[in-house]
């Protein structure tokens, strides 16, 4: 093999995974410059993880859907990714329905439904939006205010998907 070769080669082998871990990134930067802006209702979970500093485990409300919401069988709903759309009802927004196809327009989000509905007739759904990490310190004082239902999260939405890019007190 030529030294030019050996040199292409090398270029290859350090770029290729480059844009590997670069196109990772697209989506969640396009929905945080490009993503409708929405404000969901919080409950905090945990304040702290040993190795990697102050988050906040968050439960948001949407996350908890009423059966008569889900218009689908349960087998058909089971460890199924479905969409959820959202509608805003005074500064928050909530679930208007679920449904197997992407919406052709308004806020949805994506979702895994968890098995089945538990005792309530409740589905719970995740989002893959259930972690915020905070600045060192203030775990523990978010975790005092969502214990009394005063937190909010912001999130931005594009095509399904969400970021959580913000937890803060009403």
């Amino acid at each position: 093999m030529n030294k030019q070769n050996k040199h292409k080669t090398f270029f290859l082998a350090v770029l290729i995974p480059l844009l590997i871990l670069l196109a990772l990134t697209i989506k969640p930067q396009a929905t945080v410059l490009f993503g409708k802006e929405i404000l969901l209702e919080t409950k905090a979970i945990d304040p702290t993880d040993l190795f990697r500093g102050d988050y906040v485990s968050v439960s948001l409300a949407i996350s908890d859907i009423p059966k008569s919401k889900v218009p689908l069988s349960i087998d058909k709903v089971s460890n199924k990714n479905l969409y959820v759309s959202l509608k805003q009802e005074g500064k928050y927004y909530i679930v208007d329905q679920v449904s197997e196809n992407r919406p052709k327009q308004g806020v949805y989000l994506k979702g895994k439904f968890q098995n089945t509905y538990n005792e309530s007739n409740v589905f719970r759904v995740d989002y893959s939006l259930d972690k915020y990490f905070l600045e060192q310190g203030s775990g523990k004082e978010l975790q005092q205010r969502s214990q009394s239902g005063e937190l909010v999260g912001t999130v931005r939405v594009l095509g399904g998907y969400g970021v959580l890019t913000s937890i803060a007190p009403r």
